[in-house]
């Protein structure tokens, strides 16, 4: 009786240090239930433990992210040829590989409208494009608080804007890149953008192609030979900031949240595209903005300067300002107002442009706006015109 009451405490012990082996719990009651053996179990777990590992790993590296912006528009215009739509005006789809902590690899493809490719009077067209295809590689240890994109990349100035000074790109562009403001570059170029972020102190500055991501090559005022564009950002975070995320999409540094932070910046920008689109012509562009927050309202101020050829709508200089109001207590509602002033060495493109509206933050990932956008043509009248506009903007 002893012998077997030994034997069975043997066994139970045994089967005890067995159960502690196996870490997988289905794989735990298979060998409880005697269906498979110890050897079995114990190669199986180890086999699951691996699967489980990969797969893991694979979303730990592979973020994804993504931006639409959906809506309706209807346009007065002066000269009576009033119109509206549905439309979608942009659409983001970001996906990021890591291969560590701090390098990744990028793209973006980009949903645009087209005229239709065979015959425009059939309409307009979805294309998609690629907005950005880049290296990340950080290389503090050689530069401290640097890292740099290769390829399609960021330029200095846009999103930076997009993201702490202006947070309605879902219904217009910034005042440097909108057709009714500066009407000047792009947010992406094909080049090196270097980064150097401190707490106080940030700066932005490459090599680029000069055009934009979407005129590369761009060489449609004449035949000089291409040549490269010099940019750059900098910018004093009075009460800190510096490090914080600007940019879209999923990542390992904190994003910038407007109705949380109070942040005050101050930058300067300025660029020099060498023979620009093809002309013998530098295009030089100088802008100066700042920009306070705190959870209850925003405003900011720019001025920009630019130069190309006389007679060109580039040439001349203009200034803009905008706020933002978050009344409730949740600050999901918000009040915001724009105003641009464009005057240029074309006469014909001199412009006032009003920008007003109401946005409703309904969750982390849905905006909804309605505002308008009135532009008002200095010495051309029939240009003139009113947008009404009902937006979704959707951020995941």
């Amino acid at each position: 009786m002893k012998k077997t009451l030994l034997t069975v405490a043997i066994l139970g012990i045994t089967g005890i240090s067995v159960a502690q082996e196996i870490n997988n719990p289905i794989v735990k009651k298979l060998l409880e239930k005697g269906i498979i053996t110890k050897e079995e179990a114990i190669q199986l777990d180890k086999r699951k433990a691996k699967d489980k590992g990969k797969l893991i790993g694979s979303f730990e590296k592979v973020k994804f992210s993504g931006v639409a912006y959906l809506g309706y528009t209807f346009i007065d215009r002066k000269d009576g040829k009033d119109e509206g739509d549905f439309e979608i005006r942009r659409g983001y789809a970001i996906i990021k590989t890591y291969f560590n902590s701090k390098d990744y690899f990028r793209f973006t493809l980009d949903i645009t409208k087209h005229a239709h490719k065979d015959n425009s009077d059939q309409g307009n067209e979805l294309d998609v494009k690629f907005k950005h295809l880049y290296i990340y590689k950080n290389i503090s240890s050689y530069i401290p608080n640097t890292g740099f994109e290769f390829g399609l990349v960021h330029t200095p100035w846009l999103d930076f804007e997009e993201h702490s000074g202006w947070w309605y790109r879902s219904i217009s562009k910034t005042f440097y890149e909108s057709s009714d403001g500066a009407h000047l570059l792009p947010s992406a170029d094909l080049g090196i953008d270097f980064k150097t972020k401190t707490k106080h102190f940030s700066a932005e500055y490459g090599i680029f192609s000069g055009e934009g991501y979407d005129h590369i090559g761009r060489s449609d005022r004449g035949n000089a030979p291409s040549r490269p564009s010099i940019e750059g950002r900098f910018t004093w975070h009075i009460y800190g900031g510096g490090t914080l995320r600007y940019i879209r999409g999923h990542g390992k540094v904190p994003k910038l949240n407007p109705r949380k932070y109070t942040y005050t910046n101050i930058s300067i920008h300025a660029l020099n595209s060498f023979n620009h689109r093809g002309s013998h012509d530098d295009l030089t562009v100088y802008q100066a903005h700042i920009v306070y927050n705190q959870p209850l309202f925003l405003i900011a101020a720019q001025y920009i300067k630019s130069d190309w050829f006389k007679g060109s709508e580039n040439t001349g200089d203009g200034y803009s300002f905008n706020f933002e109001i978050r009344p409730t207590e949740n600050r999901n509602i918000s009040l915001f107002g724009r105003y641009d002033h464009w005057n240029s060495d074309n006469n014909n493109k001199d412009r006032n442009t009003y920008i007003y509206g109401v946005a409703y933050r309904m969750t982390e990932h849905i905006t909804w706006l309605i505002n308008g956008i009135t532009t008002d043509y200095d010495k051309n009248d029939n240009a003139d015109n009113t947008k009404y506009m009902f937006t979704a903007d959707i951020e995941f």
